[in-house]
C-alpha cells in the first residue's frame, strides 16, 4: 500500500471514529430526553455516569488527530479535514456536556407543565433529528445534506421562542423553580441543535474551502 493510500485510510478511519463519537452523543441526548418526558430518574443517571465514556473517546480522537498532523505534515483538502474533524468531535462532546445537563435537570425538583413539557419534546425531537442529519452529513461528506441544516434549527429556534413565551405567562408559587429550570432545559436543548448546525458547517467548509460557511461556529 502506497503511503498515499495509507494516509487516506488513516483519514477515513477518523471520520468513522469521529461519527461514533457522534453516535454515543445522539444516544446520551436521546436518553436525557425520555428521562425528561418520562421523569425517569434511573435514566436520567445512566446519561450522567455514561458521560465518562464520551470524554474518553473524544480525548482519544483528538490525540490521533494531532498524530496525524504531526507526522504527516497534510496539506489543502487534508488540513481542512482535520482541522474539522478536530471541531467536530469537540462539538459531539459539548453535546454529551448538554445531554448531562437535561438529566441533571430531570434529577432536580421542579413542576413539569404539561405545555411546558410538551414544547420541550417537541424541541428534544428537532435537535435529535438535526442530530442524526449532520452525524450523516459528516460520516458522507454529504454537502447536500450539510448545507440543508441551519434551516431546520431555525424551526427549533422557533419553537425555543414559543417556550420562552410561555413562560413568562406562568404564575402561581411553583412558577420561579419550574421557569428556572424549563429555560435551562430549553437552552440546552438549543445548542444541542447549534452544534448539530456547526457540524454541518464543517463539513461545508471540509468540501468547498469557504470560510464563510463557518457562520455559526463564529459568531
Amino acid at each position: 500500500m502506497s503511503t498515499r493510500s495509507q494516509f487516506q485510510e488513516a483519514l477515513d478511519m477518523l471520520r468513522v471514529d469521529v461519527d461514533a463519537l457522534g453516535l454515543m452523543a445522539h444516544e446520551a441526548v436521546a436518553g436525557s430526553l425520555a428521562a425528561l418526558v418520562g421523569d425517569d430518574r434511573s435514566a436520567a443517571e445512566r446519561v450522567v455516569a455514561g458521560d465518562d465514556r464520551i470524554d474518553a473517546l473524544f480525548v482519544a480522537l483528538e490525540e490521533r488527530a494531532y498524530a496525524i498532523v504531526a507526522q504527516q505534515a497534510p496539506v489543502a483538502a487534508d488540513l481542512r479535514f482535520l482541522m474539522s474533524a478536530l471541531r467536530v468531535m469537540a462539538d459531539y462532546e459539548k453535546t454529551g456536556d448538554k445531554a448531562v445537563a437535561v438529566a441533571k435537570s430531570t434529577l432536580a425538583d421542579w413542576y413539569r407543565e404539561p405545555i411546558t413539557l410538551a414544547l420541550l419534546a417537541r424541541m428534544g425531537d428537532l435537535s435529535l433529528a438535526l442530530l442524526d442529519r449532520a452525524r450523516r452529513a459528516w460520516l458522507d461528506l454529504d454537502l447536500a445534506a450539510a448545507s440543508d441544516l441551519k434551516l431546520s434549527d431555525d424551526v427549533l429556534d422557533d419553537c425555543y421562542r414559543q417556550l420562552a413565551e410561555h413562560l413568562l405567562e406562568q404564575q402561581g408559587p411553583e412558577a420561579p423553580s419550574l421557569v428556572l429550570h424549563a429555560h435551562a432545559v430549553g437552552r440546552n436543548i438549543e445548542r444541542i441543535a447549534d452544534h448539530a448546525v456547526i457540524v454541518g458547517e464543517r463539513v461545508v467548509y471540509t468540501l468547498t474551502g469557504d470560510p464563510s460557511a463557518l457562520a455559526a461556529e463564529i459568531r
